[in-house]
């Protein structure tokens, strides 16, 4: 007679992690929705060229016990399209991309690592993102430069009194070097060895519109980091496809921006930036989460005067302590809408025990959300809209079918461990 292989299941869990990436306009809304008291997530990642214009909102994050990470930008720094003249007063810049032979030695490991630490140090930091880049697998150079200057800033925090800072591996990883086997795990023997706190996964081309197979391949391929005995983040992994991994335990945490940010898309940073070509940044988003969807507001307006009483009453925001006048607050205030919406989805999840998460996720989540987008498609919509919503209905419904099967074959899978609140920690320093 076979046995099922004996598993632990925590009842009550620490609460799943949720970090919210600060951007270029979101300083106001983060520091609106972190007064109102609503802010029930983990963190806030500050990108350090933006650190001198987010002043008010890192004390805000300090004062009310919440961790402050700070993202180096080392990965965007090392390519010719993620690299910008903003990032010209850090520390460690070189004023250009770095190169390999940047870094390669000790020394310069350790001087990067020392300019990072007195950074973070200064500006209060209580977590911070290792300086990393993007690898192609276990025999890109970079990774070993990554590891040594990971334990170097560990090292130069420890020098400085520093050691309660928390350390966050980015592990910036190809699509192909992630899903396949012994790539995987050749870049996770190496990882070994780095002196951290937690694991965050940038994996290219993945985010909120990954592909059902995409999903579970994530899926599967971040339960073998958990060997590591680290708290596992998604970063830049937001909606169903955000959802889905912490509901199945592949990931203890996700990180993101506000209605932006929801995937690891690096195609820009490969590209010569054109002279004299200004650059504009995205614009926020409106956010449906019962069609796990994220439109422009002149896209959101259109689909609500379309599709009239029926739309409104079946999409619009009904929470009175989301949106107190329904979708006239969700199209006014987006980044709240937003936030409150997606920090209360990751804390349901949390509530609900390991042992039945992953089907009271796809019957409370994911069943409902694609018979929503089937009522979504057959409203009279414009045609761009229209298409839309039937390519959603179809997503959606590839979803449901993949991961129900999926959520069986994950029954005896082990769940990452969570990141630790500020607050639990005991750091409130």
């Amino acid at each position: 007679m076979s046995t099922s292989p004996l598993r632990l299941v925590r009842l009550a869990p620490d609460p799943l992690g949720l970090y919210v990436r600060a951007g270029r306009l979101d300083q106001k809304d983060l520091q609106s929705f972190i007064t109102s008291g609503s802010a029930a997530f983990t963190g806030v990642v500050f990108e350090a060229k933006r650190v001198g214009q987010q002043k008010e909102l890192l004390s805000l994050v300090l004062e009310r016990g919440l961790d402050a990470v700070l993202d180096p930008q080392t990965q965007a720094m090392a390519t010719v399209g993620g690299y910008a003249k903003g990032m010209d007063a850090l520390p460690w810049s070189k004023k250009r991309p770095h190169a390999l032979e940047d870094l390669a030695t000790a020394f310069q490991q350790r001087q990067m690592a020392e300019d990072i630490a007195k950074f973070a140090i200064q500006h209060g930091f209580t977590q911070v993102i290792t300086p990393t880049h993007l690898i192609t697998g276990p025999e890109d150079p970079w990774l070993a430069i990554d590891i040594g200057s990971a334990n170097a800033l560990r090292a130069a925090l420890e020098r400085h009194g520093a050691g309660h800072v928390q350390l966050h591996y980015s592990l910036a990883l190809s699509y192909e070097a992630f899903r396949t086997g012994p790539k995987r795990l050749a870049v996770l023997e190496q990882l070994r060895r780095a002196m951290v706190d937690g694991l965050w996964l940038n994996i290219s081309s993945c985010g909120s519109d990954s592909s059902p197979t995409a999903i579970t391949r994530y899926g599967d391929a971040a339960s073998d980091f958990h060997a590591l005995g680290l708290p596992i983040v998604a970063d830049h992994a937001g909606g169903l496809m955000g959802l889905s991994l912490l509901a199945f335990g592949a990931v203890g945490g996700l990180s993101h921006g506000v209605t932006l940010g929801e995937r690891f898309d690096t195609a820009s940073w490969h590209k010569v930036p054109e002279e004299g070509k200004k650059v504009f940044g995205a614009k926020m988003r409106i956010y449906l989460p019962m069609l796990d969807l994220m439109l422009p507001r002149v896209d959101v307006e259109r689909f609500f005067e379309a599709g009239g009483g029926r739309a409104r009453s079946a999409f619009g925001c009904r929470d009175t302590n989301c949106c107190r006048r329904g979708v006239d607050d969700m199209l006014q205030a987006p980044a709240r809408h937003f936030l409150y919406q997606r920090t209360h989805q990751v804390a349901g999840l949390g509530q609900i025990p390991e042992s039945i998460r992953p089907t009271e996720f796809l019957e409370e989540h994911l069943r409902p959300a694609s018979d929503a987008a089937l009522v979504a498609a057959k409203l009279s919509l414009p045609e761009d809209l229209a298409l839309k919503a039937s390519r959603q209905a179809k997503r959606l419904n590839d979803l449901r079918t993949t991961l129900g099967p999926y959520a069986k074959k994950r029954r005896d899978s082990s769940f990452a461990r969570h990141p630790v609140t500020r607050v639990a920690r005991g750091g409130l320093r």
